[in-house]
């Protein structure tokens, strides 16, 4: 350990220099960056001077109309300076936890260790296998078939064989094959490092719904302006013509009311800007992400939290995502023997192997013997110290335990591993379907006897594939015979039934390259100039190992759930067509009238089917043709799997366009990960495959991805319920200020009261809003759709509400005039009413439902009704308003109050008058 420190005081920790983050300072200064807030500040410095020494108010309180506006921009200032802190603490943790899933299989000591990344010091040795990522610049001291991808530093998108005594660099992906490389760079000291450093400051990143809504408030923002020039005219205009016609103050004295009107129009502006709809984005992302964490997924990139709502097709693996990767065997051929299905977990393959041969042929135990050596060096499983598993691929592991099962012995591979070195990989991939490895072996070692060096290949892989490379087939007493046609077929059939059961099958066959060696040394320059050809040819069939993987009991709901709010759901997988079609029906992607031949097809036909007439490039037609009513690909390769991405992506068969989620674990997933619009990486998958995506299913689980579409969609239906509170308020104080300066050639909100009214309808609002938990039916609606945020419905309740107001409030003005306060107080209220309504921007009546569950949105509702009756009450100084009497509260809160039930009236009568407003809203949505 102390060598460690010691490594790490001297040569750098394996970690580079964070993000800079914003102080509350750095914050509070950005939100005075807004023009209207520093013309507020000005104002209200200016109005506090004025007030108090040429100002001709006698009150004590003439400072207080200033120092309220003051007061109002604090108020505003810190609300977003908390918001911005709270989110930057948030993608502060997130960046953490992200960092914590990166470990690397590290030998320190003599000993095997899965460590942090950020735990790796100079000297390490770090073990790398296809799907890691270096976690350091590193001397390559051991290899086999070891590839990586190295684009990060080069650019050249070509993988890069790595032998002996080559440099790695720290970020490079291993694309194939394992190597070791000893540790000579971590941290700022690596190449990945150094490049961090030099592009460690940007600007920020906004969304593109926080794009588009900063552009929808400039668009709303015109508007109030317009109205704010409108009105100070008027006013202006007004107070000039009085003072012409002697029935108003003289021309020189009203530099005090010019300065009120430029604050009242600055005002009108700063309300009807909706600076809060970015922030509402902003709030209603970091609660989503926050809760997606609580739900086992790591949002790696924020937009992506926000993009999943739109996801219209979705492209999922079958292992680890419908099933639950606990893969084991559940029956095996050996040497013509049948053994299994196992009818038990606690049953062991031992006693299973004895009781099938007991009364049947005798399997030789030798058969036994060799299958166990054969399985056990044909593996990428590592190991530590004391035998146990340290890391490996699920089915790898499924097939080891089988070994140790059946020589009653949990160290039986461990132990095996030592006897017979490895000497040549030729890695499993996808388009080889296999894996073999060479290793040497002592004839007569079973006897314990030392005979002469052999070596050996042993392959594995997918049953048609080795059926092919093999010429002969070993019997129950080990004896060899030549496989025939016959034969072949005979067996065919019976694996083929096998993965009708959902089963994956895999065979097993060797065969011994060179005998009579003299020295492994040999054997090792044989190895090495032997191809995978030669390797794998004229095989021996030893064994055939089918693999069950169950299905997740929440898949097929999860599958029922996409398919009923318009996701559709496409299985692309490695494995055979009967295997993937049988999991497909057990989880309701296949249904009976989807079992057509266009639903089903293995990549070889797909590829034949979506070429041009050249045979090379893709045709788009043809692939839309097709893509729509695939359900299944099997035995695809990530070639296929990128090409289904990209051509959905890319058609314009409908209206709308057509948004992609792909789920992958492996690294051949990555390109497919990079080209979706959102990419879901399982969390046991490889370091490649994760820094490829989006979000990482922590829990491997195809549910997470239904809730993350859930938080998706939450978050568009969050903006939409923002958008319909805010257009109201906006409308109606644009409508109500103009429509007054007009009537009245006054305003019958002043200054202070528009800005608190802005801190409701924005900060306090956006806050409440954004952060309700996903409706019930969010998940039985169409996909959103972020072109068009303001559906039919929207606009008609919009509508409807500006309307209802504005007749309240004409009626308060006609009977009491523009200066009662009863104008105020229930212009607020109609807010804070909407602000109910607004819960629920869908066609669900009880706008109540599921409130008292956010807790946030009952205490800021309660706080801003409890703020503006003190503000009534005891705010005449301020505000310039004066208490009202029950009557009157009473009638300001009928008033607000009467929103709710119009709204549901509108929902549930008015908008079933308009049929082609759904149908848009639908088109919206799909």
């Amino acid at each position: 350990m102390g060598d460690v420190e010691t490594n790490r005081r001297v040569w750098g920790a394996n970690t580079t220099r964070p993000y800079p983050t914003k102080s509350i300072w750095d914050f509070a200064f950005e939100a005075l960056e807004d023009v209207t807030l520093r013309v507020l500040v000005i104002s209200g410095a200016l109005s506090l001077v004025l007030e108090t020494s040429i100002g001709g108010d006698d009150s004590e309180y003439s400072w207080a109309n200033g120092a309220a506006i003051l007061l109002a921009v604090c108020i505003i200032v810190v609300v977003e300076c908390v918001n911005n802190n709270e989110k930057q603490r948030s993608f502060v943790n997130l960046n953490a936890r992200s960092e914590q899933t990166n470990v690397a299989s590290i030998l320190r000591g003599g000993n095997r260790e899965l460590l942090r990344k950020s735990e790796v010091v100079v000297g390490d040795v770090v073990e790398l296998q296809a799907g890691d990522v270096a976690p350091c610049d590193g001397l390559v001291i051991e290899s086999a078939a070891f590839l990586v991808d190295q684009s990060h530093i080069t650019g050249e998108s070509d993988d890069i064989e790595k032998n002996r005594q080559s440099i790695i660099f720290a970020g490079s992906k291993v694309t194939s094959g394992r190597g070791s490389i000893l540790s000579i760079g971590v941290g700022e000291n690596s190449s990945s490092g150094q490049i961090a450093e030099m592009i460690n400051v940007g600007a920020e990143e906004f969304t593109p719904l926080q794009l588009q809504l900063q552009a929808l408030a400039v668009k709303i923002g015109r508007w109030g302006i317009s109205a704010a020039l409108v009105v100070g005219f008027i006013l202006s205009f007004t107070l000039v013509f009085d003072a012409i016609q002697g029935t108003g103050p003289p021309i020189e004295a009203l530099g005090l009311d010019f300065l009120h009107i430029v604050i009242i129009a600055i005002t009108i502006v700063v309300v009807s800007v909706p600076e809060g709809l970015p922030l509402a984005v902003t709030l209603a992302l970091a609660f989503s992400v926050r809760r997606m964490l609580e739900l086992s997924m790591l949002v790696r990139v924020l937009g992506s939290a926000e993009t999943t709502g739109e996801v219209t097709a979705l492209l999922i693996d079958k292992t680890g995502t419908v099933t639950e990767n606990d893969q084991r065997v559940n029956r095996a051929w050996i040497a013509g023997v049948d053994i299994g299905p196992l009818t038990s977990k606690s049953v062991t393959w031992a006693s299973e192997i004895a009781n099938k041969t007991r009364n049947e042929p005798t399997l030789d135990p030798r058969v036994v013997k060799l299958l166990s050596i054969l399985l056990a060096m044909n593996s990428t499983i590592t190991y530590d110290a004391k035998g146990q598993i340290l890391r490996g691929a699920k089915a790898e592991i499924a097939l080891l335990r089988f070994v140790n099962s059946m020589n009653n012995d949990e160290l039986f591979v461990a132990t095996i591993r030592k006897y017979f070195p490895l000497v040549k990989l030729f890695p499993f991939n996808t388009s080889r379907k296999r894996m073999c490895t060479l290793f040497t072996l002592r004839d007569g070692i079973n006897d314990d006897e030392m005979g002469d060096v052999i070596v050996r290949a042993v392959t594995k892989g997918a049953s048609q594939d080795m059926l092919n490379l093999c010429s002969s087939v070993m019997d129950e007493n080990g004896a060899h015979h030549p496989l025939d046609a016959a034969t072949k077929d005979q067996l065919s059939k019976k694996f083929l039934e096998w993965q009708d059961d959902a089963e994956r099958v895999l065979l097993v066959a060797y065969k011994d390259i060179e005998r009579d060696l003299i020295t492994t040394h040999e054997a090792t320059n044989i190895c090495s100039r032997m191809s995978a050809s030669d390797a794998e040819s004229d095989l021996t069939l030893v064994a055939a190992i089918g693999m069950c993987d169950p299905l997740r009991p929440e898949s097929t709901k999860s599958v029922r759930l996409c398919r009923r709010s318009g996701v559709a759901v496409k299985m692309v997988t490695g494995d055979s067509l009967s295997t993937a079609t049988a999991v497909a029906r057990r989880c309701g992607i296949l249904d009976e009238k989807d079992m057509s031949t266009e639903a089903t097809m293995t990549g070889e036909a797909f590829r034949e089917a979506i070429r041009g007439e050249e045979g090379q490039e893709i045709d788009q037609s043809k692939l839309d043709a097709i893509w729509p009513n695939l359900r299944v690909l099997a035995r695809a390769s990530p070639q296929d799997k990128f090409i289904l991405t990209d051509g959905i992506r890319n058609t314009k068969l409908s209206g709308r366009k057509e948004v992609v989620g792909v789920v992958g674990d492996g690294t051949n997933d990555a390109p497919a990960l990079r080209r979706a619009n959102v990419g879901f990486a399982l969390g046991s998958g490889t370091e490649c495959a994760r820094d490829a995506s989006d979000i990482v299913l922590l829990q491997d689980d195809f549910s997470s991805v239904v809730d993350a579409i859930r938080y998706g969609r939450n978050v568009f239906e969050s903006i939409e319920k923002f958008i319909t509170f805010q257009l109201t308020a906006n409308c109606t104080t644009i409508i109500l200020s103009t429509g007054c300066a007009l009537v009245y050639a006054k305003s019958p909100l002043n200054a202070i009261e528009l800005l608190f009214v802005n801190l409701v309808i924005d900060s306090l609002a956006s806050l409440a809003l954004a952060t309700d938990e996903p409706s019930d039916d969010v998940m039985r609606q169409p996909p959103s759709d972020a072109s068009n945020l303001i559906t039919s419905t929207m606009r008609l309740n919009i509508f409807t509400q500006v309307s209802y107001q504005l007749a309240v409030m004409a009626y308060l003005l006609n009977e009491f005039g523009p200066e009662d306060t009863q104008i105020y107080c229930c212009f607020v209220l109609l807010q804070l009413a909407n602000q109910i309504n607004c819960r629920k921007v869908t066609t669900e009546v009880n706008v109540f439902k599921g409130a008292t569950k956010n807790k946030l949105f009952v205490s800021l509702l309660t706080s801003e009704i409890l703020l503006h009756v003190a503000i009534v009450q005891a705010g005449g100084a301020v505000f310039h308003t004066s208490p009202l009497n029950a009557g009157e509260w009473l009638r300001c809160t009928a008033f607000a109050l009467g929103a709710i039930p119009l709204r549901a009236l509108f929902v549930t009568f008015f908008v079933s008058l308009f049929a082609a407003f759904r149908e848009e809203d639908a088109l919206h949505h799909h």
